[in-house]
């Protein structure tokens, strides 16, 4: 006489129905500052959607699952970057808000710099799509340019009051101020073959700020 032994397979839990939550399948935050990378670095033309999915380590598929076009994921990329920007400067404005004037745009200068060494897609994309007509330039514009324009508005209409300032007019000092923020790191290969210096060491990038705020503001004091 003998016991036969069954054995019982452990039941698998069914799937719930309906599509998985966006975080059960990957980090879409992470999946943006990837493509929003990849995107400074190419160009949206230049761009490819497998290439990001293979720096994520997803499918390409799986991309195009959750975002609907290449267009979307550039604006979505775009839109991570934005937040990033605007609750930065908007929090430099909380803390400092009982500065005006010559003193804020000191600061937002030496933020801007910082923030640029920290975010090279920034300045990156700004360039890349600026010197043309495009839905990609009008996005950046409406999603970046106009934001951190309308937080610094106060200070530039503070400074406006300083007859030596009013002596540049608004347009051609934006524009400088944020040339000499950015150009430093988008000529980083430039500083390293010729003054063998890294741009992006804590080091040069506390010096850069130093010396723009001097040779920018000083003259206004």
């Amino acid at each position: 006489m003998y016991c036969k032994i069954i054995y019982l397979k452990p039941k698998t839990p069914k799937r719930k129905r309906g599509r998985p939550s966006l975080a059960q399948e990957l980090d879409i935050d992470g999946l943006l500052t990837i493509a929003l990378d990849h995107f400074s670095n190419y160009g949206f033309e230049g761009a490819q959607l497998k290439i990001i999915a293979e720096k994520v380590g997803i499918t390409n598929s799986l991309i195009s699952y959750h975002f609907k076009s290449k267009e979307e994921l550039w604006k979505r990329s775009v839109d991570h970057l934005a937040r990033s920007i605007v609750e930065k400067f908007q929090d430099i404005r909380s803390e400092l808000k009982d500065t005006e004037g010559i003193s804020m745009l000191r600061s937002y200068t030496r933020q801007l710099i910082y923030y640029s060494a920290k975010k090279p897609p920034f300045y990156k994309l700004i360039y890349m799509e600026m010197g043309h007509n495009s839905w990609r330039s009008d996005y950046l514009i409406s999603s970046i340019i106009d934001p951190l324009t309308f937080i610094g508005q106060s200070a530039l209409n503070n400074a406006s009051a300083n007859p030596k300032f009013t002596a540049i007019p608004q347009p051609n000092f934006v524009s400088i101020v944020f040339g000499a923020c950015c150009s430093f790191f988008m000529l980083t290969r430039l500083m390293k073959y010729q003054y063998e210096i890294s741009t992006f060491d804590h080091e040069h990038i506390e010096k850069h700020a130093d010396l723009v705020n001097q040779i920018i503001f000083d003259s206004f004091e």
